[in-house]
């Protein structure tokens, strides 16, 4: 036997490897006598299950509610049993590419780990006993698939549940946290690597659409600390799950069948409208416009329109372009009013003005002379007035000399009206 033999095979002992048990030194340990005996494609098998066992109880330390929440949407097996009584009977319905990829998910694989995790996978279903192939394992595989484990897997320790997502969030799903309580765990979020952030993302978010009490109550009071440290690629993942039940609401496995309006909520209470696909959101917007063309179109609606314009700017000013005209002929025509005056709508929806660039406010201006129903008013003094007022102010905003021209001629025309 080579000298270079890692200590994982030379010397499997728990003095050597604290954080192995019985079950893994035994796998090693007849790793070693298999390569002894000149089998190191056997060897390589009980490798593969000491390792595989020893993620599996890093996985169970860790936290199953967060590791079932990182693969909910993996392909394969993922049915954890939690009666099971040994851990062999608890992970027979999860395959074990599915362990590894949701364990590296969770940060509780090392990632050169995961690698050679997934080269023994390779080597298993191509060069292994059962299947034949001018590939075969060499000694030298097993040496250096097990220096690789041995650094990144058997050599480090257990995790520490309480100082992991899942020790900090248990709680969340037991009782209805006080305030105080609510803070401490907002500090801890606020120490979060982003990593455990990444994970309690979707945790949270998963709690949330099951609605399920009292859960869902404190996971939205932490959701927006999450928020806040969390990427444009997590926040895009909350929008698509928007857009998913919108598209499927049978993928919704909520007992109240209320898990798109709640992922709509907590986008609202943070912010988070725009992070949401564009065609989910155009009908999101449209459904809101529609409401204010009806107050608009009522009989003395001001108060309706007010209510309605509060609707709509509760999702910020974030209208995709596919329904641009369709919303913004109906903020023209609240903002223009009637002969007889305006609501205090039009102050509402500035802020849908305020954002847009340049090529925009030409856009918006052209509505006046192009769409009938954003030119529908401009037929009395008023209106007229304010919708030269408000373009006089856009025109300011101008620097292109062609379209600073294009807007005086369109107030002109509107003038001739």
């Amino acid at each position: 036997m080579s000298d270079n033999l890692p200590i994982l095979l030379s010397s499997p002992t728990t003095t050597n490897f604290p954080a192995s048990v019985i079950t893994e030194i035994e796998f090693l340990s007849q790793a070693r006598r298999l390569l002894d005996a000149g089998f190191p494609d056997h060897s390589l098998l009980d490798l593969w299950n000491a390792a595989v066992h020893n993620l599996r109880r890093r996985v169970e330390a860790y936290g199953l509610a967060l590791f079932e929440s990182a693969i909910k949407d993996d392909a394969g097996r993922k049915k954890y049993d939690k009666d099971g009584e040994t851990i062999n009977e608890r992970w027979s319905g999860v395959d074990d590419m599915t362990l590894i990829n949701g364990a590296t998910k969770l940060g509780v694989l090392h990632k050169k780990a995961g690698k050679s995790l997934e080269m023994i996978n390779w080597m298993r279903n191509h060069a292994s006993p059962a299947h034949a192939s001018d590939s075969k394992v060499e000694v030298e595989d097993v040496y250096a698939l097990a220096l690789m484990l041995q650094k990144n897997l058997f050599e480090a320790e257990m995790p520490d549940p309480g100082h992991s997502p899942s020790g900090l969030f248990e709680p969340i799903k037991k009782s209805e946290l006080t305030t105080e309580k609510i803070d401490i765990l907002k500090d801890q979020i606020r120490a979060f690597k982003q990593g455990d952030i990444r994970i309690t993302f979707g945790f949270l978010l998963d709690l949330i659409t099951k609605g399920e009490t009292p859960a869902h109550g404190n996971s939205i009071n932490l959701f927006p600390e999450v928020w806040e440290k969390s990427n444009d690629d997590l926040k895009k993942s909350a929008g698509q799950r928007y857009h998913s039940y919108l598209l499927d609401p049978d993928s919704d496995t909520s007992e109240d069948k209320g898990a798109k309006i709640r992922i709509l909520e907590t986008l609202v209470k943070v912010n988070g409208v725009r992070f949401i696909p564009d065609a989910a959101r155009a009908s999101l917007y449209r459904h809101a416009v529609k409401k204010l063309a009806q107050a608009k179109d009522t009989s003395y609606g001001w108060v309706n329109e007010e209510k309605s314009a509060v609707a709509l700017a509760q999702f910020g000013p974030h209208v995709p372009s596919i329904a641009f005209e369709d919303v913004y002929q109906e903020i023209l025509t609240v903002w223009v009013g009637n002969y007889w005056g305006r609501s205090s709508a039009h102050v509402t929806l500035k802020p849908f003005i305020d954002v847009l660039n340049s090529n925009q406010l030409m856009a918006l201006a052209r509505l006046f002379i192009e769409n009938d129903r954003a030119s529908s008013e401009l037929v009395t003094n008023k209106p007229k007035a304010r919708a030269k007022d408000l373009l006089e102010e856009l025109k300011g905003k101008l620097t292109i000399q062609a379209s600073i021209d294009e807007m005086d001629e369109i107030i002109s025309q509107i003038s001739k009206k």
